[in-house]
């Protein structure tokens, strides 16, 4: 009978040591934040914007507002390589070492060259803030596509807007799922 007690109290206790180990690794922590993104337009008077949260393991929230074509939540799962490869974008020492004085000086060098006019009447703004392994980094920059394609000497510009482009075509990517509303 003593023996019975005992071992009915140890497989007990190691049973309520399994739900407490389940249960902390179940509300564990996601693994860290890589790059919360955001896209917006100062013609649209709207908090619904597109956005994409990427975290370190490869998962990716991404959103796309009521307003566009494919409007919903979508989860992706980023393979190991695609991971590797967007960190690398990050970390390229054009995005790590933007900065945002330097780039309106190199714009404005170049417009000083040209006759030309140009304007664009609501620009739409990139923000990406970037958290790679603690080293955080914000920048926010407005029609990042058109000064790519007007300004392809300044590379910032196209490392950002390739960069922007995948996330915008995330819902193509196999793992997508669109989440029910």
């Amino acid at each position: 009978m003593y023996r019975g007690i005992s071992l009915c109290r140890a497989v007990l206790i190691a049973s309520c040591f399994a739900l407490l180990f389940m249960s902390a690794s179940a509300f564990a922590a996601r693994p860290g934040l890589m790059l919360a993104y955001e896209l917006t337009n100062d013609l649209l008077r709207t908090s619904d914007h597109f956005s994409v949260t990427v975290y370190e393991d490869g998962v990716a929230l991404v959103h796309y507002p009521e307003y566009m074509e494919k409007a919903g939540d979508y989860t992706v799962q980023l393979s190991p390589s695609e991971v590797q490869q967007l960190r690398l974008a990050l970390e390229h020492p054009l995005v790590q070492g933007f900065d945002p004085a330097a780039a309106k000086a190199e714009k404005q060098a170049v417009d000083a060259q040209t006759d030309e006019l140009f304007a664009i009447s609501d620009d739409t703004w990139s923000d990406f803030e970037i958290d790679l392994n603690g080293a955080k980094k914000s920048i926010r920059w407005a029609n990042l596509p058109v000064e790519a394609n007007r300004y392809p000497d300044i590379g910032v510009f196209r490392k950002l807007a390739d960069i922007q482009a995948e996330l915008l075509h995330l819902d193509e990517h196999p793992s997508a799922q669109r989440l029910a509303d």
